[in-house]
């Protein structure tokens, strides 16, 4: 495994990436899938500092992760304009629920974060061992900015048991209803963990 900073010439391998996890799921009814995943991961962006990647030993990439601190977290709504400027209504309407969820759930995670906190922003991962290892290196850097707690949304169609097997603290659970299914409910969860 080689651990790199996220480089932004990979961004849209990360986009297909995440459109492949949520096309199922949350972003049903996207059309423009990877490209609303990729406007998602840019706006998740900030400080390249923050941001990591891990590559196989062939240099193809596996995952990423990106971190932000609390005073950092920006919820902009611009990028959803922009990308919603040539769509059909339908994707619009796909597009705005979803967003709203997205920011909806951005908000409330402000709202319970403590100071000197920071937040996991993004993190995926296709191979075992990879998130983790991203995360340590993130860890380290966080607790050098003075960093005691670090934060994390998810939801039910993720790998949510990582969290309890890290020891992660959930701090909070909701049924989201839009995105549940008769036969699949689709849960909320937002997580911490204390760092020093």
């Amino acid at each position: 495994m080689l651990i790199q900073p996220f480089d932004m010439a990979d961004i849209d391998i990360v986009a297909e990436m995440l459109a492949k996890m949520w096309e199922k799921d949350i972003a049903r009814g996207i059309e423009h899938i990877n490209e609303f995943s990729r406007e998602v991961v840019l706006n998740m962006f900030f400080d390249p500092q923050l941001a990591l990647k891990a590559c196989d030993d062939n240099g193809t990439l596996q995952a990423v992760a990106l971190a932000r601190m609390k005073d950092e977290i920006n919820i902009s709504e611009q990028w959803v304009k922009d990308f919603l400027a040539d769509k059909d209504d339908e994707e619009r309407k796909h597009v705005h629920e979803t967003t709203a969820y997205l920011l909806r759930t951005e908000r409330d995670l402000l709202n319970l974060m403590s100071e000197n906190s920071a937040k996991f922003s993004f993190l995926l991962s296709y191979k075992h061992g990879y998130a983790k290892a991203l995360q340590e290196e993130i860890k380290q850097l966080l607790i050098d900015c003075g960093v005691q707690w670090t934060y994390h949304i998810t939801d039910s169609t993720c790998s949510w048991q990582y969290f309890y097997k890290h020891g992660y603290e959930r701090i909070h659970e909701e049924l989201v209803e839009q995105f549940s299914t008769p036969f699949q409910p689709y849960y909320c969860y937002m997580y911490r963990k204390r760092i020093v």
